[in-house]
């Protein structure tokens, strides 16, 4: 099957589907935003969050945090724009602190006695203690979402360069990864020459034992930069609006922060609490300790009637929607039993195995231990790549089915294999091989192109395939991908842990041939060309930018990557619960899929291949929980043939979400 079998209904034509932030600034009025009024509170003090120094103001007019528990805040933002919700999100936000309040290793406090004047914060025009009166009574925002939009809409990263700066300032210890401050709360305030100046609360991290200050930004930002502050503070999001924001927020927050969100009805009560009813509840795990926040907008919550005209509207969808299907497993082996023998000897350690472990093993050495990402430079600065700490690790692994019972997934694989087949539901376990593997080559420099560095991940494969599970070996495919690569466009990303469109075209040709050779497909229902393709951009940062040193981050802008858009008639497609495949896993299947440009994704190019419905089921914190959502889906199920298990490849090793027995 050729990459033609994926595009033969394609309009192909070059379409941006816009996000809800380029929508609506097209309809944003150029006013400057008005001084807010309405005031609201925030108890930084609370049991279970970071306290603010003693002489530090708090925000006002954007949220109100209530602690449920020592591990769940409620944030409740009174109106939903992006610049609200962002700032819920970001400012002291738990999951994002978790660990960094205790001092570094190698932190020795060496101008802990040097007044903050005497030392240079170059890129500040003014240095004051106490909040500047320019900005009473404007609205705090939190600088990395805005500095996004503002690349997006105007071309600019000034504003993240002039910040990331500030937090790159090291105090004479640039060893100490960590960093000295953050910019907690940024003003814009609008000139009447229409340019922009920036103000900055700076909180030194809680080790130094400073206190907060203020300064101007050394910018005066021009052009629409008014105008995208503007839109930035008034629009409003609809509810629809919200959980996309969520949804996305928490994929590129997941590789370091292990986020995800909750199962969660929107605007239902959470956490049997009758007064909180947030439209989306995010899990975190970032230290090993799970914690949880709930974002609530008053306007999106459901009253009981409300909530209980909705339950019943739900109870009676999910008794008349989904189809039973008469079911018969295809129990041929032969694609089980050839890709078995294709891995025999295939991935030897060898000379040159040992010799890039060795030089990975070097450099993940040379990192400060918390610095989770890192680039090497390219023959251009089109071929710069970042890399992944836990994708590096998992290259390292020792035998994989030798982890203890919490991390070792083959006996989860084969329970949930066990499981399937006693409902008739045929089982594929796809791994999607990690970036650092497929371009080794880039990642330690004289590796041959070729090489498969990866002996333990290919020898688990191999296991799978042994004890009896079928595995679709998209390893081979995505090393012969590289052939086409057209730099700065690859088979991953060059920014993060993703695949981009390349990638993922030659993994779902492969996938979508598999699917065609079962012996039900037949009788499945398929409609090939009922579906129709159009290709696109789409504009997205690198999820591994925010693990720089600070004064790198500014180096990654977002990259404009092509993509595919499938349509169902006028409308974006999405599989229904009468889909006869279930596509299942992490981050791999919801990227293009639910967030970016959507509909774009493995599971709407896998039904555009195939012609068959593919529902798509996305846990962001990671592949090991989503088969207990599956679970969940007990009613859904009748309606499967096949489930499609999708993950990455690197939490078959020393996971965080632990591999659980199946409930």
């Amino acid at each position: 099957m050729t990459r033609n079998f994926l595009r033969r209904n394609g309009a192909l034509v070059g379409v941006v589907f816009a996000s809800f932030s380029l929508a609506l600034l097209a309809c944003a009025s150029g006013d400057t935003p008005k001084p807010a009024t309405e005031s609201t509170e925030m108890s930084a003090g609370a049991p279970g969050v970071t306290a603010l120094p003693a002489d530090s103001t708090v925000p006002s007019t954007m949220f109100e945090m209530r602690v449920v528990d020592e591990d769940r805040q409620w944030r409740i933002v009174g109106k939903p724009t992006m610049a609200a919700l962002d700032f819920a999100a970001y400012f002291a936000n738990p999951i994002r602190l978790a660990g960094k309040d205790e001092k570094p290793e190698n932190y020795k406090g060496k101008m802990s006695g040097v007044k903050l004047t005497d030392y240079p914060f170059p890129m500040l025009d003014s240095i004051q203690e106490h909040e500047p009166s320019a900005v009473n009574g404007r609205m705090p925002v939190a600088w990395e979402p805005l500095s996004k939009l503002l690349y997006t809409q105007t071309g600019s990263d000034s504003l993240a360069q002039v910040i990331g700066a500030v937090e790159a300032v090291k105090w004479d210890e640039p060893e100490v990864f960590r960093a000295f401050q953050t910019v907690t709360r940024l003003w814009g305030v609008p000139m009447s020459d229409g340019s922009v100046e920036w103000w900055a609360e700076v909180m030194p991290a809680q080790w130094t034992g400073r206190t907060a200050f203020y300064g101007k930004l050394k910018l005066a930002s021009r052009g629409e930069t008014a105008e995208v502050l503007n839109f930035y503070l008034t629009a409003e999001m609809n509810a629809e609006d919200a959980q996309n924001w969520a949804r996305t927020l928490s994929s590129y927050w997941y590789p370091t922060l292990n986020t995800d969100l909750e199962p969660h009805s929107a605007g239902a009560p959470w956490e049997a609490k009758a007064d909180c009813r947030p439209f989306a509840v995010m899990r975190g795990n970032p230290m090993g300790k799970p914690m949880w926040i709930a974002f609530d907008v008053p306007a999106f919550r459901l009253t009981d009637e409300a909530l209980r005209a909705q339950q019943v509207a739900d109870s009676l969808a999910a008794a008349g929607e989904v189809v039973p299907v008469n079911r018969m497993l295809d129990t041929t082996s032969d694609a089980r039993l050839q890709t078995l023998s294709s891995l025999e000897g295939s991935c030897p350690a060898n000379a040159e195995t040992a010799k890039f472990r060795s030089a990975l093993e070097n450099t993940l050495a040379k990192l400060p231990k918390e610095q989770n990402a890192w680039a090497t430079a390219g023959a251009s600065p089109a071929e710069t790549f970042l890399w992944f700490r836990r994708n590096a690790n998992y290259l390292l692994a020792d035998k994989i089915t030798g982890q203890d019972s919490l991390h070792n997934p083959l006996p989860r694989l084969l329970e949930l294999k066990h499981y399937l087949d006693s409902i008739g539901v045929q089982l594929l376990v796809v791994p999607v091989p990690v970036k650092e593997e497929i371009y080794a080559e880039r990642l330690v420099a004289g590796t041959p192109a070729d090489l498969c560095v990866n002996p333990a991940g290919r020898e688990f494969t191999r296991e799978m395939l042994a004890a009896g599970l079928d595995v679709l070996d998209i390893y081979p495919a995505l090393m012969a991908a590289k052939a086409g690569d057209e730099p700065p466009h690859f088979s991953y990303q060059r920014y993060d842990t993703h695949w981009s469109l390349p990638g993922m075209l030659a993994a779902m040709e492969q996938l979508a041939a598999r699917v065609t050779q079962y012996s039900w497909y037949g009788d499945a229902g398929a409609k090939p060309g009922s579906l129709n393709m159009q290709e696109t951009t789409t504009l997205r940062e690198g999820d591994l930018v925010a693990h720089l040193p600070d004064a790198e981050k500014a180096k990654y802008p977002a990259d404009t990557l092509p993509a595919m858009k499938i349509f169902k008639g006028a409308e974006p497609y999405k599989g229904g619960k009468n889909a006869p495949i279930l596509l299942m896993g992490d981050s791999f299947t919801g990227v293009f899929e639910s967030v970016d440009q959507k509909s774009g994704g493995p599971g709407s190019l896998l039904a555009y291949a195939t012609g068959l419905d593919v529902q798509v089921l996305t846990s962001w914190g990671g592949g090991p929980g989503v088969y207990h959502r599956m679970m969940k889906m007990k009613k859904d199920m009748q309606s499967k043939r096949l489930v499609v298990y999708m993950m990455t490849a690197r939490d078959f090793w020393q996971s965080p979400m632990e591999w659980d027995a199946l409930r």
